[in-house]
């Protein structure tokens, strides 16, 4: 017996020995993690202050401004400070990043948003400051902030993929008075979340314009429909009280929209509801479809852009390729809406989930980054985090233009959940 055991001490040692052998073996032939020194330009251009003048950013707006590298791939995050010569020098591994700049400052009392986001940026090798060119440059446009913002949205629809109920919240999240004439609800293209972005002329540049698929617009004289502080408006796909829907009974994420101020129905008589307002679609890329506007429950990207005027579909004065419209290079030459970035008040992009950032459309400069609630048919929407509490009670919203920061996921839906008030105007006012 103690031979026995003997033997079966001495093979237990043999492989043990032999198993530290390899692991050595192994160690000597493992991978060393190779570094690279980055320096980054932070490139803030001179902008249009709320005057209408044109202004350079002012020095100290280099102060504690940073830049973050993600690589999704490796799911490394690094962020480092810009110097007063507005470079960023970074330690990181090779690879492909998503680079960003986001901050706001203040300029005459009033906010402005610097966002910037450089997408899937090959980064393999050493760059030294004097190396810096276009690759390694990221555009920052100053942007006024804008009041008027998306409160909450739901996309992703229902269990039993029951998708009808989604709706846009549109609130005024500042302290003045703003009007909701000529704003446009916009479906930017692509339609649907892709890691293959369409490639636009060289002649529109990088980040200066948005491409709407379809423009819903509330048109008015220019102050027929004024939203004060603290108020919101709802814009449905079809307004109905989804919750009643026999087929789907005691699924969650059915939501009562019946009350909304307007809906979106391109056609369908059966279903629209007579009591709410239909808002006219003033664009449509391709093929309208009569019966619903259906967005992706994936996610679509969305803005709110304000244009100055009404608009009307089909109008071929104002519709032109190359000034209010835009073909894909190498496309089927569809015209898509062109919308300079400074109309555009809000902008929100929304991902399959969270690790597919690499499909954002929106350019970095309204919305640095994205929201998903993960999946579809989940029965959850997307809501601005609040940040503080006016005196009657109406919150304020986080407004970063950074859509990743700004929203959180709400297990159920919820119109005007936190407060927000109804306008006088609207049809279900008391």
């Amino acid at each position: 017996m103690k031979r026995y055991i003997r033997n079966i001490a001495a093979l237990a040692v043999a492989l043990t020995s032999g198993a530290c052998a390899e692991m050595m073996t192994d160690a000597g032939e493992a991978e060393v993690i190779r570094y690279i020194e980055v320096a980054y330009k932070v490139d803030i251009h001179d902008f249009t202050d709320a005057d209408g003048n044109s202004v350079s950013a002012p020095a100290e707006w280099f102060d504690e401004l940073e830049v973050k590298f993600n690589n999704f791939a490796e799911l490394t995050e690094t962020v480092v400070p810009v110097d007063a010569q507005g470079i960023a020098r970074a330690r990181i591994t090779p690879g492909i990043y998503n680079v960003t700049v986001r901050k706001t400052e203040k300029l005459d009392g009033k906010s402005y948003i610097l966002n910037a986001l450089n997408q899937n940026v090959a980064l393999i090798d050493d760059v030294s400051a004097d190396q810096i060119g276009d690759a390694t440059t990221i555009s920052v446009r100053p942007i006024l902030g804008s009041p008027l913002c998306f409160r909450e949205i739901y996309y992703a629809g229902a269990p039993g993929n029951y998708f009808r109920g989604q709706f846009y919240e549109i609130y005024n999240n500042g302290d003045e008075v703003v009007y909701l004439d000529h704003l446009c609800l916009t479906q930017l293209h692509p339609a649907y979340a892709t890691a293959t972005l369409p490639k636009w002329p060289d002649e529109d540049g990088v980040d200066k314009y948005a491409y709407g698929v379809t423009l819903w617009q509330i048109q008015g004289d220019g102050d027929d429909w004024p939203l004060l502080p603290g108020e919101s408006v709802v814009i449905s796909q079809e307004a109905a009280d989804h919750t009643k829907i026999a087929s789907f009974s005691g699924s969650f994420g059915l939501i009562d929209n019946s009350k909304s101020e307007w809906e979106c129905w391109a056609g369908n008589p059966q279903r629209v509801n007579e009591e709410v307002p239909d808002l006219p679609y003033v664009f449509w890329s391709g093929t309208i479809i009569k019966l619903q506007w259906l967005t992706a429950v994936s996610g679509s990207a969305f803005c709110l852009y304000q244009p100055g005027r009404n608009l009307e579909f089909g109008d071929d004065d104002y519709w032109k390729v190359g000034v209010t419209t835009q073909c894909v290079v190498g496309g089927s030459g569809q015209q898509f809406a062109r919308m300079p970035v400074g109309d555009i008040l809000d902008a929100v992009e929304l991902i399959p989930t969270m690790s597919d950032l690499n499909m954002k459309r929106i350019p970095g400069i309204i919305d640095s980054g994205a929201a998903s609630v993960g999946g579809t048919y989940l029965g959850k929407s997307i809501c601005r985090k609040v940040v503080a509490t006016r005196d009657d009670g109406t919150p304020i919203y986080q407004d970063t233009n950074n859509s990743t920061d700004d929203f959180e996921v709400m297990d159920r839906p919820a119109i005007r959940r936190n407060g927000e008030k109804r306008p006088s105007w609207s049809p279900w006012a008391e």
